[in-house]
């Protein structure tokens, strides 16, 4: 049981008034009476999301950060659907307006890890690919073509998301992956099969954290980026040893990378990807933070240093699924320009993150490799037919 400190006067009232609208899914419970030492019925969900929420929404000069522990309750108390309308709609904005903290997000993905569908692929090396579920609305989606390439190129690949995710509701890697031909809905002990005899799997949010999935309305509702977006990007729930992640927003580098570091990855790397995905132009220089171990590193990826054509800003312009998976499928077949070199980056440095190559641009070169002998392209072949000869699993 957490233990709780004694409470402080707080904002329940206006927390209930301000989110008590929301359609949010979880059940109304009725408040048990308080122990007085404590001023907490720490058996009660409802009383310990109370004084959850006057900790951190007291402000900057009486609020706090909860502990890790604190946020794991917290969260387990909003999956298990414990509290009530007004505080899970609280709990997400106060938390949106404060910042987590990195032993808060470290608490909240270990309460949806605890709740997940967890698989264990037996691969070495395997690559976590961290994409925003909400997708992009103003760019190509890259991921998938560059992740069916470093597969080519020997490193197993795992991608996860959702369909139609808000607050965005752009396009997210799952929809290019099936406008591919590659099964999106696989139940979680064929997509570990998938990778283990493929090289590439695809985890749906429906399948692998249904407690989760069950709140994409409230994110809806909300109308913001929540805390599920940073988890979704870093609770390895493949048993992953690298990891990839996009950002926008680098002061919150620290905070995502402490708490990533916990999640059982043995190498990660957050990009200034383009829309704060995990893919990086080729136009512009972008900045790295990697991890293996010790103080994160920062460095400057310069595209020039590889001789590759910049993308222009009409060829980086968005387009639905369809259009996207046309773009991959065309670099498998050969087609030469400044997509292919887009592709051959952002392969290149997951195949140097995964350790196949020693440096970046020896990536790009075995990126360049699987393309022309034409492994890319049969790796592309071989997952549209094991999508199509599958049964599906409800």
């Amino acid at each position: 049981m957490v233990q709780l400190p004694r409470h402080r006067s707080g904002i329940d009232a206006l927390v209930a008034s301000t989110f008590a609208p929301l359609a949010i899914p979880c059940r109304a419970l009725t408040p048990s009476l308080t122990p007085p030492d404590t001023g907490i019925d720490m058996d009660s969900p409802h009383e310990r999301m109370r004084f959850y929420l006057r900790e951190i929404g007291q402000g900057p000069r009486t609020g706090r950060d909860l502990t890790r522990e604190e946020a794991r309750d917290a969260m387990e108390i909003v999956l298990s659907q414990q509290c009530t309308s007004a505080q899970l709609g609280g709990l997400l904005l106060l938390q949106r307006f404060k910042g987590e903290s990195p032993d808060e997000l470290w608490g909240f993905a270990d309460a949806v890890r605890s709740r997940a569908n967890l698989i264990h692929p037996r691969v070495e090396g395997l690559l976590d690919i961290g994409s925003p579920y909400d997708g992009r609305k103003k760019s190509i989606v890259v991921s998938p073509a560059s992740s069916i390439v470093a597969s080519a190129a020997g490193v197993p690949v795992v991608m996860h998301g959702e369909r139609d995710m808000g607050p965005k509701h752009g396009v997210p890697i799952g929809d290019v992956l099936g406008e591919l031909g590659i099964d999106v809905d696989s139940a979680q002990e064929d997509v570990a099969a998938s990778i283990e005899e493929f090289g590439l799997g695809y985890m749906r949010s429906e399948r692998s954290v249904p407690d989760v999935f069950a709140l994409k309305d409230v994110r809806e509702e909300v109308a913001l980026r929540t805390v599920f977006a940073t988890i979704e990007k870093i609770y390895n729930l493949a048993n992953a040893d690298y990891s990839i992640i996009g950002l926008t927003h680098f002061p919150y580098m620290e905070k995502m990378m402490k708490a990533a570091t916990n999640m059982g990855f043995k190498r990660i790397m957050i990009v200034q990807g383009i829309e704060g995905n995990e893919d990086v132009p080729t136009s512009r220089p972008s900045r790295v933070f990697e991890w293996s171990g010790a103080e994160p590193r920062e460095w400057r990826l310069e595209p020039s240093d590889y001789a590759l054509q910049p993308a222009t800003k009409e060829e980086m312009a968005g387009g639905d699924a369809t259009y996207n998976a046309e773009i991959a499928a065309s670099i498998f077949e050969g087609k030469p320009g400044a997509y292919r070199d887009l592709v051959l980056l952002n392969a290149g440095l997951r195949i140097y993150l995964a350790e196949r190559a020693e440096t970046v641009e020896d990536g790009i070169g075995k990126a360049r490799e699987a393309i022309d002998s034409g492994a890319a392209k049969a790796k592309l072949d071989v997952l549209r037919e094991s999508a199509s000869v599958r049964p599906r699993k409800p």
